[in-house]
């Protein structure tokens, strides 16, 4: 299954998941189930967002886009965590008034099949988003599969809340909202890291540093700068070649660190400037962009 496919995958899941839910929350007037089937509705709203930002991933640079549209995905990463932390504080005040309240729950096993079905399901598409953001390094799956880990975890808390009763009920609710909150909060500095062109982490750019030096003919590195241009890194190379070589030659070297800088992992473009290198002193005089 493509990740496109995933994506509406997901939609029709939260979509069964909040039917179930809200059944099992109204019938046994748990606030903690009824907090729950709020927040697969939301994620209703949210897998959409992630299925169309997916789709535009997919897409070819275009006129308009000509470094693609790669920063689609993170923009519906930090959709979902917008949409997460204001379910977690709406979760966290429906919690504290329902346990000023204290209204007794009516359980029957229906009931707790229905809750013990909805993990089942989530988990199962938490086991498919991961293993598609590995495969693709997708961070909006990423994304995604961290929301569905969370909603497991939720599900499981309002399981033990709505079989216990009594306070634990809220307890639960209080549980689920501040964890929902946290992880709205986590994901959306990420995701906004990737919207504002992050600088790419240490490692990176020593990997283009060593790729770069081992192609034949270049001297030296005199800058890198590496950032995130959506979930993809762009890479600026300045290079050092011999200053006696011909404008041809220094280009010929120049196209190859692009390549070989290109076949990183996370790398989508890398722009490869040449800086005469004589001595021990580099004259900028001649520049070639690969």
């Amino acid at each position: 299954m493509d990740n496109t496919k995933l994506a509406y995958f997901g939609v029709g899941v939260n979509v069964a998941l909040f039917g179930m839910k809200l059944w099992a929350g109204t019938a046994s007037g748990s606030i903690a189930a009824v907090s729950d089937a709020l927040n697969s509705l939301l994620d209703v709203f949210s897998y959409t967002a992630l299925s169309i930002a997916v789709w535009l991933h997919n897409q070819e640079p275009d006129e308009d886009h000509p470094f693609g549209h790669r920063r689609a995905e993170p923009l519906a990463g930090f959709i979902i965590a917008i949409v997460a932390a204001i379910l977690g504080g709406t979760i966290i005040k429906d919690a504290i008034v329902a346990f000023i309240v204290d209204e007794p729950l009516h359980v029957t096993s229906r009931i707790l099949m229905v809750l013990i079905a909805a993990v089942v399901i989530k988990a199962f598409q938490a086991v498919l988003y991961y293993a598609a953001a590995r495969r693709s390094r997708s961070k909006a799956l990423m994304a995604g599969f961290i929301d569905a880990r969370n909603d497991i975890l939720s599900s499981l808390v309002v399981f033990i809340g709505v079989f216990v009763g009594g306070r634990y009920d809220e307890l639960a609710a209080l549980f689920i909202g501040a964890w929902i909150l946290f992880s709205g909060i986590r994901i959306g500095m990420e995701n906004a890291g990737y919207l504002m062109g992050r600088a790419a982490d240490p490692e990176t750019i020593a990997m283009i540093e060593k790729t770069a030096l081992a192609i034949a003919g270049v001297k030296g590195i005199d800058e890198i700068r590496a950032h995130f241009v959506g979930d993809r890194i762009h890479a600026d190379v300045h290079i050092e070649v011999d200053s006696r070589l011909s404008v041809g030659e220094a280009h010929d070297i120049s196209e190859q660190v692009k390549w070989a800088v290109d076949a990183l992992p996370e790398i989508d473009n890398t722009f490869v400037h040449v800086d005469l290198f004589v001595g021990d002193n580099t004259e900028k005089e001649k520049e070639f962009t690969g």
